[in-house]
């Protein structure tokens, strides 16, 4: 029974703490320094380098799939080579369906 008791005293000792209010002007003060510091822009210069990078990642992509796509002979690369190549035929002839 004691240790109800303990329960029931921390339960009743929030009964008497009040909830705080907030200053009512707060709302107003925090919007009026929001709008006096303006806009800012981020200037020219770093979205063309932005853009810049991004078109080179993008260049850079594609020439690299591009060159493993094709072998040493010029021929585009087929995937029957590389099925036969690493022997990744399936010759179970139990059917996984």
């Amino acid at each position: 029974m004691d240790k109800n008791k303990k329960i029931e005293d921390v339960l009743n000792s929030l009964e008497g703490i009040k909830s705080t209010e907030a200053n009512p002007f707060l709302y107003n003060r925090i919007l009026s320094k929001i709008q006096a510091s303006g806009k800012e822009y981020t200037p020219a210069k770093i979205i063309w380098l932005a853009a810049a990078s991004f078109l080179l990642l993008l260049f850079l992509n594609i020439s690299a799939i591009r060159k493993a796509m094709i072998n040493k002979n010029g021929a585009v690369y087929q995937s029957e080579n590389t099925v036969s190549g690493y022997n990744l035929i399936n010759e179970n002839p139990i059917q996984y369906n």
